[in-house]
């Protein structure tokens, strides 16, 4: 079967389109990465964003989440599994020895129902799965439509459009991973992290793959 879906939708490289897999060796060795960012604030521990949100990955982001090219979810994720073994083992052993939970940025309804799916949860769930880490997408919520962040320039703007656009469905673990596919100005994250019961938490990290 998946040969002939191979024929009928064939994967070529999303950057040269060269035939057979969406990134070809020589077009993902040209992918920038990013380091590891320890966070102040005494619940934030950390931020990583895998990937700078450019070239190869920044074409397969979009074409997941405007074109539904859903099938390329596993090979970004693979990648961003090697990634996460390669060059920061001790922080994916210390998530794993302390029960950290990965839980997506939801979508509002109407977002989420017209897309058919939400693109955290989808890659959330996968990554999840290959790193051996808890998943959860029954803790945050959101109540609030609010308009495309990546066309909001100005920062100001950014925060005040995701201003209590989350809540919290269920008593939180007390170590959790907010995962996204895109961080740039981090305001979604932030404002997530704001709806958190912070009593009931004891450390987040912020992960996507790219930012």
């Amino acid at each position: 079967m998946s040969l002939i879906l191979d024929l009928i939708f064939p994967r070529n490289c999303l950057l040269c389109g060269k035939n057979g897999r969406y990134f070809c060796p020589k077009c993902f060795s040209l992918q920038k990465t990013n380091p590891v960012k320890h966070l102040i604030h005494s619940k934030k521990e950390g931020s990583l964003s895998l990937f700078r949100y450019e070239n190869i990955v920044k074409i397969a982001i979009l074409e997941l989440k405007y074109k539904f090219v859903t099938d390329l979810a596993t090979q970004l994720v693979n990648l961003s599994v090697h990634q996460i073994k390669t060059n920061f083992p001790h922080i994916l052993k210390y998530w794993q020895e302390n029960n950290f939970v990965l839980v997506p940025i939801p979508l509002f309804s109407s977002r989420q129902n017209w897309r058919g799916f939400n693109q955290s949860i989808l890659l959330g769930k996968i990554l999840a799965k290959k790193l051996k880490l808890n998943f959860s997408d029954q803790i945050l919520f959101r109540t609030k439509y609010t308009h495309t962040q990546a066309k909001i320039k100005n920062h100001t703007q950014r925060i005040a459009n995701l201003q209590n656009a989350f809540v919290v469905n269920q008593k939180i673990p007390p170590n959790i991973i907010l995962f996204d596919d895109v961080a740039s100005s981090f305001s979604t994250l932030n404002s997530a992290f704001n709806s958190l019961k912070c009593d009931d938490l004891n450390r987040c990290w912020y992960l996507t793959l790219a930012g």
